[in-house]
């Protein structure tokens, strides 16, 4: 794997940390506060993990992750670790909730945080992004730039950096397995893949 990338989505450290550990390999999203008239879109199937504490607390976590949790809460640090990088593997639109019963656990929300950010402003769904999830062989640390900040999901990054050497967390028949059992899990049919 070669390449360089200028983009990141940004995500709880926590929930980062299960991925890079292989504990989950999807994300839900609803997308931040200035991204709620159109909802979230993948603006970009390649991009860095960039860890956010922001709103991140114990409460919205699955007891199976809650002793996971480092760092401040709500606190910006004056410089980021961007240890992660991750392909879309394929993009499903949740517009029923009862779908997401079936992975309960395999993520680092609990239920009551997945109702309240599907049902957010009264505008039902969530984007279950399924994703190829890779390690950097020497993770880039950067400043935390003022244009970084805020409840946004995509951030462009002030220069591109590579992820040449990234190693997959998982290697490909766990995570073929993993990927068929989320999908028989949620009983998830048409997905949809980047061009």
């Amino acid at each position: 794997m070669t390449g360089q990338c200028q983009y990141a989505l940004k995500e709880w450290s926590v929930t980062i940390d299960s991925l890079f550990a292989g504990r989950q390999t999807f994300l839900l999203r609803k997308g931040g506060i200035h991204e709620q008239r159109d909802g979230f879109k993948v603006e970009h199937w390649d991009f860095f993990l960039f860890p956010s504490h922001l709103h991140q607390h114990p409460r919205a976590l699955h007891p199976s992750f809650r002793f996971d949790l480092d760092g401040p809460n709500g606190s910006k640090t004056p410089t980021v670790v961007l240890n992660t990088f991750a392909r879309v593997q394929e993009l499903i639109p949740i517009l029923n909730v009862e779908v997401l019963r079936g992975l309960d656990g395999l993520h680092t929300l609990n239920w009551a945080t997945v109702l309240e950010r599907f049902s957010y402003r009264n505008r039902p769904g969530l984007s279950l992004l399924l994703l190829r999830v890779y390690r950097l062989p020497v993770p880039h640390q950067i400043q935390n730039l003022e244009s970084y900040d805020g409840c946004v999901s995509w951030v462009e990054l002030e220069r591109s950096l590579s992820f040449t050497d990234a190693e997959p967390v998982l290697d490909g028949g766990v995570f073929e397995d993993q990927i068929r059992n989320i999908r028989r899990l949620a009983g998830l049919t048409s997905p949809v893949t980047p061009n």
